[in-house]
């Protein structure tokens, strides 16, 4: 799971250092691309992923929003 957070962060990283100009609601659009398929294999989803940005001072937040109609089981392997 590490390694999987490690590359997630990274990743965001990258993103929020090399297009600091970009609109941020394209980058809530190609997060919730990345974070889709990675949700999906850990939980069923009842709608679509949300995601919002909020600049505060100096800090970029970020609320991701989903809903689960279940939580599958650890081991799960999807087909």
């Amino acid at each position: 799971m590490d390694g999987i957070n490690y590359k997630i962060s990274e990743r965001l990283n990258n993103m929020l250092e090399s297009d600091k100009i970009s609109d941020p609601q394209h980058m809530c659009e190609i997060l919730k691309d990345e974070l889709k398929p990675l949700i999906k294999s850990y939980i069923e989803l009842q709608d679509d992923i949300k995601v919002r940005f909020k600049k505060v001072q100096d800090k970029n937040i970020f609320f991701i929003e989903f809903e689960a109609g279940r939580i599958k089981p650890v081991g799960y392997i999807p087909l």
